[in-house]
């Protein structure tokens, strides 16, 4: 198993005690950044043993003699039947089956449950929730005390192929894998008040694509956009997907996104082939207001 410390260029997990507690900081392990974000870990934290997992983002832990299912903070795993959500699993399993962990946090989700940071304990601590984006088995999310280190980290996996950030995972053509795999891009992301939302996706491949089948969604899969069947694509042509729910107005190529998309301070999007291989990863951020 993988220690969060000893990875080159990944963030590292320092433990030091503190008067109210312990504190569990992350910063970049080579020293090129000197950014760092810390989660105290008071001493009436939570302390359980995991006992199970739902999938790659969700785990039972037997806190006491009562078992709670805990999701993981800052992340989101591929799960039921999209691709990689096997795999996924089996990553979490791995990494924290049987294991004593401490969960840090005090959210829930909308239908009550609890959102954590879940820390194998020991002498080199884990942090679950960033390992697995490490491992390209989920990816991170914006929006929470951590998301600056998750999303770096996610840069590096996605970059290196790993996990569900792999080429060719979740399927090929029947012709078999061609090094010229179809190449869509997202050119920008447009937001008010600047003009209407929208996303322009462009096409970068040397062949036009035929793009029926694929998808663009957000990082969590909250919604997504399915582009029509008979859409062919030619070399450089741009399709500019409005984030609207009025389809007819849009000119019926609408993304009707759930309306907390942006909320967070941006969103990752992800352009999936028929087979749900991800063939674009586009991380928005959007700007602080003054």
């Amino acid at each position: 198993m993988r220690d969060l410390v000893a990875l080159v260029m990944v963030i590292g997990i320092v433990v030091t005690s503190c008067s109210n507690g312990s504190s569990t900081t992350t910063n970049e392990a080579n020293g090129t950044d000197g950014s760092s974000t810390s989660i105290t870990i008071p001493e009436d934290t939570e302390h359980g043993i995991v006992s199970g997992v739902v999938n790659g983002d969700t785990i039972e832990v037997l806190i006491g003699d009562e078992s709670a299912v805990i999701r993981l903070a800052g992340i989101r795993s591929p799960q039921g039947g999209e691709c990689y959500a096997a795999e996924a699993s089996l990553a979490a399993s791995e990494l924290a089956a049987g294991r004593n962990v401490a969960l840090v946090g005090d959210a829930v989700d909308g239908d009550g449950t609890p959102i954590r940071y879940m820390i194998i304990e020991g002498d080199i601590p884990v942090l679950i929730n960033v390992e697995l984006v490490v491992l390209g088995a989920a990816v991170a999310l914006h929006g929470h005390e951590l998301a600056g280190d998750f999303l770096r980290v996610n840069e590096r996996a996605y970059a290196s192929g790993n996990g569900m950030w792999g080429t060719f995972v979740c399927g090929h053509p029947e012709g078999g894998v061609f090094p010229d795999r179809p190449q869509l891009r997202i050119d920008a992301v447009h937001l008010p008040p600047a003009g209407d939302a929208s996303i322009d996706v462009v096409n970068q491949s040397y062949t036009e694509v035929a793009v029926g089948g694929w998808t663009l969604r957000d990082a969590a899969n909250t919604s997504s956009f399915a582009f029509p069947a008979s859409m062919v694509l030619a070399p450089g042509d741009v399709v500019s997907v409005a984030l609207s729910c009025d389809a007819e107005n849009a000119g019926g190529s609408a993304w009707c996104v759930d309306p907390d998309l942006w909320s967070a301070g941006g969103n990752t999007f992800i352009i999936q082939d028929e087979f749900g291989n991800v063939v674009e990863r586009f991380v928005h951020e959007v700007p602080e207001t003054p």
